[in-house]
């Protein structure tokens, strides 16, 4: 589908140690546990022929005394320094300082980063690499936007559409008038489904231009992924590589015009609100201002089995049913239900139970996910809707926001009764009865 524009606000880029404390006598019992602080930069520029470079630390008792090499004992843990980029390798490490080289590089520009951990305290050293490409445009993204449209039943991946901009993106459908702005679909490994804040997962991404939605595949369709310009044109993407860190984003793209240009942007790769709303952030959704009532007893019920839909080890039923077939009318109702793997979609019975808003912290058995829009305005998740002739009435709409959700069955009828709240506040009271007319596997696992 046509996707056209996001927004992301500007994450600060902050490289901090966390400094925690163990108790009193220290993590092994012997001495109290020290305070790991880098004395060297934490942004390290190689040239293209590689190198040697350094990363300089102490580790500081309670009292701020150093500890060097002489003063370190056995019992003190030692500093890890680590990098899963095949580029860099870790030399040395002493009590002081590591060393790393760098390989000489043969292609485009990069970047990645370095480690130093000490018990539960972190820093990371970012590493950048000149290259061999002449690039036709070098473009600095001050700004990332986004969504995050989950997942489809085509694709194994989950899927995050990424928007680099000079300017701040004001949407997925507009884009400030002057701004210039590479988007990217991205397919990703991991769900952002119950995340507070949507991270676009790190990696290397590539084109694919036969939209296989698998993991670290870019959407290669020219709807999907391309260069908008400060005048509004559109130019589609031959190839293109995306690589996402803890602490910033790289990409490699070369046009239908056969321009090859390189995209920056330094910052945690984290896709923040749109400035103007779109649909799908008008809040609250619910148009009701009192309680919300229904009550089926000869509906039609439409059960899915997908598996482990949202990679939290749990299988997923999507349930949705319409009061009235013929000419798809009246109350319909649309649901994820996350339970127990049990059986997979041989257990037509699995979806049996009661169940409450789901909560990330805790297990998923036996709870739903809160009702959401995407940003092309479906519906996810938990719903009371409204059919006329096949169209939901938005004005009759209302997103399951916290609540219980008992699934029962009686006789061959199955009976699921809803006590709930809306995202206004409203209660949703009501009950929905019929017959399962159809089962249908959709699982990717």
């Amino acid at each position: 589908m046509k996707k056209f524009l996001s927004i992301f606000a500007l994450c600060a880029f902050m490289l901090v140690a966390c400094e925690q404390s163990n108790d009193e006598n220290g993590t092994n019992g012997t001495q109290s546990e020290k305070i790991l602080t880098i004395t060297s930069d934490s942004y390290v520029s190689m040239p293209q022929e590689g190198g040697t470079g350094t990363i300089e630390f102490t580790l500081t008792e309670d009292d701020t005394e150093a500890v060097s090499a002489s003063t370190r004992t056995q019992d003190t843990p030692a500093v890890e320094v680590t990098t899963n980029e095949s580029w860099i390798t870790i030399s040395s490490i002493t009590a002081n300082n590591a060393t790393f080289t760098v390989a000489a590089n043969n292609g485009g520009k990069r970047t990645g980063y370095i480690n130093v951990v000490y018990l539960n305290q972190s820093f990371i050293v970012f590493v950048e690499q000149s290259g061999s490409t002449n690039y036709d445009t070098k473009f600095t993204a001050r700004y990332i936007g986004g969504t995050y449209y989950g997942k489809y039943i085509t694709s194994t991946g989950y899927n995050y559409f990424l928007i680099m901009s000079d300017m701040q993106p004001s949407g997925i459908y507009t884009k400030p008038s002057a701004a210039t702005e590479y988007r990217f679909d991205l397919y990703a490994p991991v769900c952002s489904e119950f995340c507070t804040e949507y991270r676009i997962p790190e990696g290397t991404y590539t084109i694919d231009h036969s939209r296989s939605g698998n993991p670290y595949t870019i959407d290669g369709y020219s709807d999907c992924s391309y260069l908008l310009t400060g005048n509004n044109s559109s130019t589609s993407f031959i190839n293109a590589t995306i690589v996402v860190t803890e602490v910033g984003i790289t990409a490699e793209v070369k046009c239908a015009d056969g321009t090859l240009h390189f995209i920056e942007y330094v910052g945690e790769p984290i896709m923040c609100d749109y400035s103007e709303p779109t649909y799908a952030d008008v809040y609250p959704v619910s148009q009701y201002t009192e309680t919300v009532t229904f009550d089926v007893t000869d509906g039609y019920i439409y059960a899915y089995y997908r598996g482990d839909w949202f990679n939290t080890d749990n299988d997923v039923w999507f349930m949705h049913m319409i009061e009235n077939k013929s000419g798809f009318s009246g109350t319909y109702l649309l649901f994820n239900f996350i339970v127990p793997k049990s059986g997979g979609y041989d257990n037509k019975e699995a979806f049996y139970g009661t169940y409450t808003l789901s909560d990330p912290t805790k297990s998923l058995d036996w709870t739903f996910p809160a009702g959401r829009l995407r940003d092309d305005s479906t519906q996810l998740n938990a719903w009371v809707l409204y059919c006329t002739s096949g169209q939901v009435d938005m004005s009759y709409a209302a997103p399951i926001m916290d609540g219980t959700i008992i699934v029962e069955k009686d006789n061959n009828n199955t009976v699921i009764t809803i006590d709930g709240v809306d995202d206004a506040g409203n209660n949703i009271k009501g009950k929905f009865e019929g017959f399962i007319y159809e089962f249908d596997n959709q699982s990717k696992d």
